[in-house]
């Protein structure tokens, strides 16, 4: 019996699509300079290296959570905790890429139409994840039945 799309669950293909969307914008934002206009990025040539640093490394830690959350079979409450925290860091991950976006579009006076498409696919990420662990409820009250 098929399942109403409403009530469906994110298939791990797409929900990986959004990570990847996420992620070719960031390489698609250092390859631009960020948009920004003229001289700008020349004048502020430091930070933005800083910026490219730290997303690159974000980027790659919202990756390194969400392995491992998926990685993990949660039989007991403590594999259920770690996966958690996982699923949290990585929220947390997708939240710290959208405040260098926030730094840069404010240092360089980007207008908020050129990041458009790469806060969106953030937002989703976000969103698909926060599914991702209300969905993991339904284990924490099958854990807690056992108990």
């Amino acid at each position: 019996m098929s399942v109403v799309k409403s009530k469906r669950s994110q298939s791990k293909i797409e929900f990986e699509m959004i990570y990847f969307q996420v992620v070719e914008g960031v390489d698609n934002l250092v390859e631009h300079d960020f948009y920004a206009e003229g001289d700008l990025a020349q004048k502020n040539r430091i930070f933005l290296n800083a910026r490219y640093m730290s997303l690159e490394r974000l980027t790659d830690s919202l990756l390194y959570y969400i392995k491992i959350a998926n990685s993990i079979y949660p039989i007991c409450m403590a594999e259920w905790e770690e996966r958690r925290v996982s699923i949290g860091k990585a929220i947390g991950s997708c939240y710290a890429i959208l405040t260098n976006y926030q730094r840069i579009m404010m240092r360089l006076r980007v207008p908020d139409d050129k990041y458009t498409s790469d806060v969106r696919n953030l937002i989703r990420m976000i969103n698909s994840l926060k599914a991702w662990r209300k969905s993991d409820n339904k284990l924490k009250a099958q854990f807690e039945k056992s108990n």
